[in-house]
């Protein structure tokens, strides 16, 4: 039976299952372009669903389900329906003061005698001066606030000021397209060109390794570049004689030139063809660019598993060409195959070029096919997992009884 606690634990789970689904529900009707939206901006989306789906626009019946004022309901609401229900517009204004001239400074005092240190130890910094003030004359001003006075009585050299500031933008604008690390799962199945996958397949000339030497080994290989989006699964395919990022960039313009859209974003494993030349062309194209972990492909699934589509249903059906050119025009039909005439499950059966006029068309619908296809993905990982579980009591029993046997054996 269940007791007291266990009812309300139930209660309890039962109660955020609903919020979860109703959460779902309100992303998928009211954010059809799946839009990054901040905890809070999500929770007032949740409150535009129950305002239109569950209490058919009566703010007041809507402002008591959910438990807040109507006027506050009323205010939100009407900023939403102002924007033309975009859902960006539900996100909470910033509570920086607009303007902080009137905030608490510090004594004349500390200011004067900043000014003061500062023309007489001119090169010195704001950490320096800041421990001096605390020193010498036991005045307390932290580094940053030294900063600002100096900047306050124009005692910062514009020329180094400026450089330093161009160095960290510089800097930083650097780090934000370029990311060691995976992308984050959000955007996998944001929108087409949000996250494209790419990765480096060898095709074995002919299918025969003909030259042993162990520096010109490269010369039995072709390289063949794949390009795939995550969401859409249109893909682009160029091949190759070489392998640097020279080499990369070329194919990688050339792919970018027959997508049906714009790339914001790349995930690659860690070969050399995507460093250098590679990353500088995406920094130039403002691209970000993340990096798999090393040894696992399981980061790049679905360039990876393009490949294995690749081996299974053209190399290894007769589509090995005895010259480069020959081989690149066999790719190309493929290419065609693969997005205009191909079916892909993931996809509810549409080809990759219907998915993405589908979503161009009815965008709900869309993310609906990749929802039920997720779904049935984590079922499928969880009925693998069980199977691999040993549950028969009889074998369990058998096993057991062995191990006793061969541990008492051991120990007389």
């Amino acid at each position: 039976m269940l007791d007291s606690s266990n009812i309300c634990r139930f209660g309890q789970l039962s109660q955020n299952n609903s919020t979860d689904i109703m959460q779902t529900q309100a992303e998928i009707k009211l954010n059809r372009l799946r839009y990054y939206l901040s905890p809070e901006a999500k929770k007032r989306l949740k409150w535009m669903y129950v305002v239109r789906y569950e209490c058919g626009n009566n703010l007041t019946q809507a402002a008591k389900r959910i438990g807040i004022s109507r006027t506050w309901l009323s205010q939100i609401h009407g900023h939403w329906n102002n924007s033309r229900e975009d859902p960006r517009s539900l996100e909470p204004e910033s509570r920086a003061p607009h303007n902080a001239n009137n905030r608490k400074r510090i004594d004349k005092k500390v200011e004067n005698k900043i000014v003061e240190i500062r023309k007489k130890y001119q090169p010195w910094g704001k950490e320096k001066l800041s421990v001096i003030l605390k020193r010498d004359y036991h005045l307390k001003a932290g580094a940053s606030t030294v900063n600002r006075y100096l900047h306050k009585h124009n005692l910062i050299d514009p020329k180094l000021s400026e450089k330093n500031k161009l160095a960290w933008r510089r800097k930083k604008e650097k780090a934000e397209m370029k990311f060691k690390m995976r992308p984050p799962s959000i955007i996998k199945d944001y929108k087409p060109g949000a996250l494209m996958e790419k990765d480096m397949k060898l095709v074995l000339k002919m299918g025969i390794f003909t030259n042993f030497d162990k520096q010109r080994a490269k010369e039995n290989f072709w390289y063949q570049h794949t390009l795939i989006d995550s969401f859409t699964r249109v893909r682009a395919i160029g091949l190759d004689e070489d392998s640097n990022s020279r080499t990369a960039v070329a194919v990688q313009e050339q792919a970018a030139s027959r997508l049906p859209f714009a790339i914001a974003a790349i995930n690659n494993d860690n070969g050399g063809e995507n460093e250098k030349d590679f990353s500088l062309y995406l920094e130039k194209e403002k691209v970000a660019q993340f990096f798999s972990r090393a040894g696992t492909p399981t980061d790049n699934p679905r360039v990876e598993r393009s490949h294995l589509t690749d081996e299974l249903e053209f190399y290894a059906q007769g589509n090995l060409c005895k010259n480069f050119n020959d081989q690149t025009k066999a790719i190309a039909e493929w290419e065609y195959i693969y997005n205009f005439i191909r079916p892909h499950q993931a996809l509810g059966y549409l080809t990759p070029m219907e998915f993405y006029e589908l979503w161009q068309s009815n965008p709900e619908e869309a993310y609906r096919i990749k929802n039920r296809y997720s779904a049935y993905l984590k079922k499928q990982s969880r009925r693998l997992a069980k199977s691999r579980q040993m549950k028969n009591k009889e074998q369990i029993e058998k096993l057991m009884q062995f191990i006793d046997k061969k541990l008492s054996k051991s120990n007389s």
